[in-house]
């Protein structure tokens, strides 16, 4: 198994995703609300969904 370290900055409140072995970074929503889905298929991620609120 390959490892890789990176640096991050644990101030800021972030969603981080391992996925193929590469960082992926969920922005924040805009309006402030809204909510991050991971769905997993045999240990691994499948998709992401994205969705926000306006109110």
């Amino acid at each position: 198994m390959e490892t890789s370290k990176v640096e991050i900055n644990l101030s800021e409140d972030k969603v981080l995703v391992v996925k193929g072995g590469k960082l992926k970074e969920y922005p924040k929503p805009d309006s402030g609300f809204g909510k991050q889905i991971i769905n997993w298929n045999d240990g691994k991620i499948c998709n992401e969904e994205i969705r926000y609120t306006v109110k």
